[in-house]
């Protein structure tokens, strides 16, 4: 049986991770490829206020819809590594009850950076080498600050999302 209910509450968080990455795309990064990553403030909801496979569809749907509506096949490539790796290591954090969904967050930063320079270093070679501390610092603090956001709407959204 389908649940309208639940579907369209996944439709609204598509649309908002969407229109979130789109916002954030028409700023310049802060260094080379750095973005602050919004839209990861309504993967991390999904994820504390659902399931991690509602988390995965929002995820998932969110990186297609933003490659077909303004990005490019190498953007897809660098976001979807991002988001499989990250989401993959927050909900393992998350099933472990030992972290705060800050600190899941910044987990998720972190590896979403790894997974984009391991992408480089096959697309680009060993010249991207020296951009991983950059990488690393900036994915655990742009984690960080989204975790801290999603915080802030699950704390005060619990009658919205249901849980």
């Amino acid at each position: 049986m389908v649940n309208t209910r639940k579907m369209t509450k996944l439709a609204a968080f598509i649309s908002v991770a969407v229109i979130l990455g789109y916002v954030e795309s028409l700023f310049p990064p802060v260094a080379a490829g750095v973005k602050l990553g919004i839209a990861n403030t309504v993967i991390i909801t999904v994820l504390y206020t659902h399931s991690g496979k509602d988390a995965w569809i929002v995820s998932i749907l969110k990186v297609v819809l933003c490659m077909a509506l303004f990005g490019s096949m190498t953007s897809f490539i660098y976001s979807l590594s991002g988001a499989i790796l990250s989401l993959s290591a927050m909900i393992i954090a998350k099933k472990s009850k030992l972290f705060s969904i800050v600190s899941v967050s910044g987990l998720g930063g972190l590896c979403h950076n790894l997974a984009q320079f391991i992408c480089a270093y096959i697309i680009i070679g060993k010249g991207v080498i020296f951009y991983l501390p950059v990488l690393c610092l900036s994915g655990i603090l742009c984690g960080v600050l989204t975790g801290i956001a999603a915080q802030l709407i699950v704390k005060r959204g619990r009658e919205i999302f249901g849980k």
